[in-house]
């Protein structure tokens, strides 16, 4: 099917075409004095085309359209780009393949020698074809979220006439070829996420022109502040965590850049520690995000002569001294981020704030040798709101006031900020009235109440407002839109979207602009399961990119078979991620994913039966499957090992539950090889075959519960690195196997809530290194073996609702430990236990000898002890105790 209409510059199908300046000229000299038919291609002359917007990019382009200027392929993510799709049309200036599935870029992209405009993002290949440069009139060139290219062309400066070009989250690229620094046309240049890329210094002194620079999260282009003093017509700067920041030097080199508009040094282990005094002269700057500076002191003296200044980021600033006097003179200020800052009293010319947080604001330093409190207090607060009700704020629309601990009362004055939409107060835990009504007057949207434990009584919202971070989707009575459009003026720390099964149209998602909410952190997006759907639930997540802020994201309840390509591999910043209740899902495609060095710290799979991976493996430190039968035996096709270079394992945990595929077919573990920690829950046949045990030998800790495990797996004499055991809620078993004496490693063993093991076998005592022994909730354990004073390294004894105890140690005759030599020992302790600790163990009645050993003993819920306690004999034993805690 092919689909032809105008082209417009103000249409949504081509917003890609308004991304710079740059576009809209181009797209302009593309279409001047042409004609444009709207038809059917069918019964029209080719010829006569001159914009085609398509809907199948895997077959070659017709004849009919090989005279067309400007081609763009729409919703084409399913389909493989054919080598032809665009060979023919030898007169394009404008390719737009952002919505095709870009496995190769073909060599026959040389044939089109008008071509200006090329966006082709995404590509899964590992090069780009050298005839690219050979596109001489190329101007602009997007080749952005494509982690798999390992290199540019080495001639990609033949591409003289290169003035804009994106490489943001290409990870693989580790360096730039030597003829980059002829790319001296550039304006814009764009290298955020390219986290291996380094040496770029040597490029940027060539490249003069640049007036867009974004070098966001590029940990590795160590130092460049001269260079950066050289790019004098540069307006927007964007250095936001990279290792620049980090180094902790200076940064005068910004007193060249005096055209500047945009600059970002924000950071989350920022070393640097001032800026120069001539920032004060940017007249026109408008945006300065200086979030994370944690050692700076002090700001600019002339600071407050940015009379252009927008927007304001000092969060995180905390140890800078004066802001309220910095802030003085920034007349023009509409947003301003003080969070974690020190600050008492607002100045009273901030007039024009539209954004205002001042979330977790610390006293002075001055303030704190007075008295240690780090936070504001209550009537300081009462002040600060007060004042801020009494500017005239009448264009604010956001307060921000989370995660002040010490604010008890909200006054009826906020009522005075007319236009206020959002009122952030989640945190503020001594809170404990707010007027009711603020819920009454017009403007209100977004009431953000998490965490506000105190509140006598929380008021009752209008219709037209909004309770966050839980967001609840409903249907609109017209059957038109739903409320998800709410959402397009907040900007919440986190945000939980529910009942998404209710966004009536993909556009309705689109309109929130999620990626641009630069604040969310945390972010959850959940269907119900079950029921019915406006929107097809890839369409609509496809319109729901977060923004690369992310660090928690969690999915559930989503009904489709594919994942779109962003989750996982447009987040760099993504830490945490839970996929959840999905049984339609059968591909999870990680090819787009920056999985070489984008680090999670845990990824958790539960209720996806069907699920297969595609791509590589995302690499996390924590994982966990549940209900997840295909996860554990589908993964052949992974191609990522989890083991680094110096053959330490990053993976260093996997749990495993409620799954019914047999151990031995857990091929996942291939991909996890050096693997220390694995926990196994309710997972029933874990018969396994030789090639998964070897696996299985790096394992340090194993923790295995099965309620119903009869007889613990034969394979655990096979773990020789094993050295903490815990066997949980599996009261089938009986015994611990004979062949566990093999174990010679173990250091920690825990039994609990395995009910039918009454005895400890005698061979315990041969486990030399144990150093733990942890058995609670145990019915039938009546003492431990008197083997155990051979456990010469038993630090810890923990013993727990043990009902049917009756004695720490075994007791033989005369309460003598009788050892091989024929002598006897007066107690029946280890010599090396420091530790015991005894809660609910009513059997118990007395201690064996060497009780004064220890350095550390807790009786709880003990009462059979009393007794022995208080004899003056054995009060004389606890004394030398140094640590006790006895409550019978």
């Amino acid at each position: 099917m092919i689909l032809l209409q105008t082209f417009e510059l103000h249409d949504e199908d081509v917003i890609l075409l308004t991304m710079h300046d740059l576009v809209h000229d181009l797209a302009r000299s593309v279409m001047e004095d042409e004609i444009i038919f709207v038809g059917n291609v069918n019964n029209a002359e080719g010829s006569r085309f001159h914009y085609a917007l398509l809907d199948d990019c895997s077959k070659p382009l017709g004849s009919d359209l090989s005279k067309i200027r400007a081609l763009r392929f729409m919703d084409c993510d399913k389909y493989e780009l054919h080598d032809a799709a665009f060979s023919s049309a030898k007169s394009l200036r404008v390719l737009d393949l952002s919505e095709c599935a870009i496995y190769t870029l073909a060599d026959c992209i040389v044939e089109l020698k008008q071509l200006r405009y090329l966006n082709a993002p995404k590509v899964q290949d590992a090069k780009i074809p050298d005839s690219i440069t050979k596109l001489s009139k190329l101007i602009y060139l997007n080749l952005h979220g494509s982690p798999t290219i390992k290199a540019l062309p080495e001639s990609i400066g033949e591409i003289g006439s290169l003035m804009y070009l994106d490489l943001s989250s290409c990870s693989g690229i580790a360096k730039l070829p030597e003829s980059f620094r002829r790319l001296q046309k550039l304006l814009h240049l764009d290298l955020s996420n390219c986290s291996s890329v380094g040496g770029i210094s040597v490029f940027l002194e060539s490249l003069t022109q640049l007036e867009y620079l974004n070098l966001s999260y590029c940990p590795n282009i160590g130092d460049i502040p001269e260079v950066l003093g050289g790019l004098s017509k540069l307006q927007y700067l964007n250095l936001s965590n990279n290792s620049y920041l980090e180094c902790g030097k200076e940064a005068e080199f910004l007193g060249a850049l005096t055209k500047i508009e945009y600059l970002n040094l924000s950071s989350r282990e920022c070393g640097l520690k001032k800026l120069p005094e001539s920032l004060g002269g940017f007249s026109q700057l408008k945006y300065l995000n200086l979030s994370g500076w944690r050692a700076m002191k002090k700001l600019p003296r002339l600071f407050g002569s940015l009379k252009n200044l927008l927007h304001l980021d000092l969060s995180g600033c905390y140890m800078v001294d004066g802001v309220h006097e910095a802030l003085v003179g920034l007349t023009s200020l509409q947003h301003l981020n003080l969070q974690d800052t020190q600050l008492s009293s607002l100045p009273d010319d901030l007039t024009k704030l539209r954004y205002l947080n001042l979330s977790k604001l610390r006293r002075s330093l001055d303030d704190r040798k007075k008295d240690a409190s780090v936070f504001l207090s209550a009537e300081t607060w009462d002040i600060l709101i007060n004042q801020i009700c009494r500017i005239n704020l009448s264009d604010l629309e956001h307060l921000g006031l989370s995660r002040n601990c010490l604010i008890e009362r909200i006054p009826e004055s906020i009522c005075s900020l007319t236009k206020l939409h959002t009122l952030d107060l989640s945190g503020c835990r001594n809170l404990k009235k707010i007027p009711e009504s603020i819920c009454t007057f017009g403007s209100l949207k977004f009431l953000y109440l998490e965490d506000c434990c105190s509140l006598d009584e929380i008021p009752q919202l209008s219709s037209s407002a909004i309770s966050l971070p839980h967001f609840v989707v409903r249907a609109g009575n017209d059957g038109s839109s739903s409320n998800l459009v709410l959402l397009k003026p907040t900007d919440p720390f986190k945000l939980e979207i529910t009942e998404l099964e209710n966004v009536m149209s993909a556009g309705e998602a689109h309109s929130i602009k999620l990626m641009e909410k630069q604040s969310i952190r945390e972010l959850k997006l959940e269907w119900t399961q079950g029921v019915d759907r406006f929107v097809d639930d890839k369409m609509l997540l496809k319109k729901l990119v977060p923004p690369s802020t992310l660090r928690v994201l969690e999915i559930c309840g989503y009904n489709s078979v594919i994942f779109p390509g962003w989750v996982v591999g447009q987040l760099p910043n993504l830490d945490s991620l839970v996929l959840k209740d999905m049984a339609n899902l059968e591909e999870w495609d990680t090819s787009y994913s920056t999985g070489e060095e984008n680090m999670l710290t845990s990824v958790q799979i539960d209720g996806c039966p069907m699920m297969k991976m595609k791509g590589p493996l995302p690499k996390a430190k924590e994982w966990e499957i549940r209900c997840s039968d295909n996860v554990l035996s589908s993964w052949d096709v992974c191609i990522v090992s989890h083991t680094s270079a110096s053959s330490s394992p990053v993976t260093t945990m996997l749990s495993v539950r409620d799954c019914k595929v047999p151990l031995h077919e857990w091929r996942l573990l291939r991909h996890f090889s050096g693997l220390p920690y694995l926990s196994i829950a309710n997972c029933s046949d874990l018969t396994g075959s030789p090639d998964i045990i070897q696996l299985l030998s790096s394992l340090e800790k194993l923790c295995l519960e099965d309620e119903h495990m009869e007889e613990l797996p034969i394979w655990l004499v096979e773990l020789p690195s094993l050295k903490n055991l815990t066997i949980f809620n599996s009261n089938g078993v009986k015994e611990l196997n004979e062949n566990m004496r093999q174990l010679t490693k173990l250091e920690s063993l825990e039994l609990g809530f395995c009910k039918s093991i009454s005895a400890v076998p005698h061979w315990l005592g041969e486990l030399t290194f144990l150093k733990k022994l942890w058995i609670h909730n145990n019915e039938g354990l009546r003492s431990l073996p008197a083997s155990i004073q051979q456990l010469t390294s038993l630090q810890e004894i923990v013993l727990m609702h043990c009902y049917a105890l009756e004695h720490v140690v075994a007791e033989t005759e005369e309460g003598k430990m009788k050892l091989a030599d024929n002598q006897q020992r007066e107690f029946a302790l280890p010599t090396s236990l420091k530790r015991l600790y005894l809660h609910g163990c009513d059997g118990i009645k007395s201690f064996p000898e060497g009780i004064h050993q220890l350095t550390n003993l807790t009786i709880e819920r003990c009462p059979g002890l009393k007794e022995w306690c208080e004899l003056e004999e054995n009060k004389m034993k606890l004394a030398h105790i140094e640590k006790k805690c006895i409550f019978f």
